[in-house]
């Protein structure tokens, strides 16, 4: 939908409605800022009704996903306000509606882009907080596999198991070295059965398969998908049925760390100078599907959106313990997990700066308290191209901007 509105200094031709106590401002982005969704960062122009985008209450600095209700494609013929600093980089319609305040404020306000004050500083909108989610306390893998089968080793046999089995609870069938098998259906109906009358439960692929535990300390298993993601690899063995799962680190600071880590895992299997190595087809079918295969598919897990903040603080460091520099700035090949970082920077209360150079994504995340002087960071440029204003759900604010950096900036439109 393409609407003509007149220029910043001339008539405007669209009524200006309020919802509540916030007056929606006409207002415009240009096609080229991007806004973060549950995706990570997409450009205005490429959004559409019904997608998630990170929506802010100035009033409870409560951060959350909100549908997009409507994308508009506005022609404007006028300037155009720019606001550009080291970390903010904005050029909106006259009208746009700005979230910030002055330094003699407390409260964040929305102003129009064209009211801002030619002798006044001006801080963004630099705090808020997301809903937490829940401490995941054990990963049982069994919930995030389909096939497997469970070993269950016991010290009383053959009628004796029997008979204390629930009616129906059949095994695969019995092993003379580790007890009886089960499958995923039986196991996910007497799981509680089993597990008492077992002296050891392990998970393997099947029959002439590794076996390895299944349940995990939930922050150990979160501190191993960071690990896994940042400097992990699959390869499948040439010789046999099974998958060399191998988290790369020569670092003599990290070595300690994911040593201690999969041993307590039940996971150390073999080490050298260059890292730590396992075999399982059950876990590396597992990780891949986690976690992908190679340097240019690697990506979070959705079970890191539902975490506790400690847990998705603690997976944040992980990552850039393993592949972020002294600057705290994150390196990775993979379009997906650099839109994720930033996504894992707002849930984090912080703003995420990304840039792309030579085939290599760079995301980093700052809690500073970005503001801008109008004298030194304001400007009025021509306006090249249509305009995009975005209606979100509930809230007036997203978090936007051009050339990959971010801040907090009203809508045109609240549903």
């Amino acid at each position: 939908m393409s609407t003509d509105i007149a220029g910043g200094n001339g008539n405007e031709s669209v009524r200006e409605p309020t919802t509540g106590d916030y007056e929606i401002a006409t207002g415009g982005f240009t096609a080229d800022t991007e806004v973060v969704t549950a995706t990570g960062p997409v450009a205005v122009a490429d959004l559409r009704p019904g997608d998630f985008v990170y929506s802010l209450d100035p009033t409870t600095r409560v951060a959350k996903l909100k549908p997009v209700s409507t994308v508009e494609r506005v022609t404007y013929e006028g300037t155009l306000v720019a606001i550009e600093t080291r970390r903010c980089d904005l050029r909106v319609h006259p009208e746009h509606r700005v979230l910030c305040r002055t330094i003699g404020q407390s409260d964040l306000q929305t102003r129009p882009a064209r009211q801002l004050d030619a002798n006044e500083e001006y801080k963004f909108a630099n705090e808020w907080r997301t809903l937490p989610g829940e401490r995941l306390e054990e990963v049982d893998v069994t919930d995030l596999l389909d096939d497997y089968e469970i070993c269950a080793a016991t010290d009383v046999h053959g009628h004796t198991v029997r008979r204390k089995l629930p009616d129906g609870c059949e095994p695969r069938r019995p092993n003379s070295h580790i007890g009886y098998c089960f499958d995923p259906e039986m196991f996910e109906q007497y799981q509680n059965e089993i597990e008492t009358l077992a002296t050891e439960v392990t998970i393997r692929e099947g029959a002439g398969h590794h076996r390895r535990p299944y349940r995990f300390d939930g922050d150990d298993f979160i501190e191993f998908l960071g690990w896994f993601v940042a400097e992990g690899s699959t390869t499948d063995s040439p010789t046999s049925d099974t998958i060399s799962i191998k988290i790369a680190q020569e670092d003599a600071e990290h070595r300690p760390v994911i040593r201690d880590l999969l041993g307590r895992m039940g996971l150390l299997e073999v080490a050298d100078d260059r890292g730590f190595t396992f075999s399982s087809k059950l876990f590396g079918r597992l990780f891949r599907s986690l976690c992908g295969t190679g340097s240019h598919d690697k990506h979070l897990p959705p079970l890191i959106w539902n975490l506790a903040p400690d847990q998705q603080r603690h997976l944040y460091e992980t990552l850039l313990a393993g592949d972020a520099d002294e600057t705290e700035r994150y390196y990775t090949a993979s379009d997906r997990l650099a839109a994720q970082m930033c996504r894992l920077n707002v849930e984090l209360g912080l703003k995420p700066r990304r840039s792309l150079r030579r085939g290599t994504w760079r995301v980093s995340g700052w809690d500073l308290n970005d503001g801008f002087r109008y004298s030194a960071n304001v400007d009025r440029v021509a306006c090249e191209h249509d305009l995009y204003r975005l209606t979100v759900t509930d809230y007036p604010s997203v978090l936007a901007g051009r050339n990959g950096v971010f801040q907090w900036v009203g809508v045109s439109g609240i549903a």
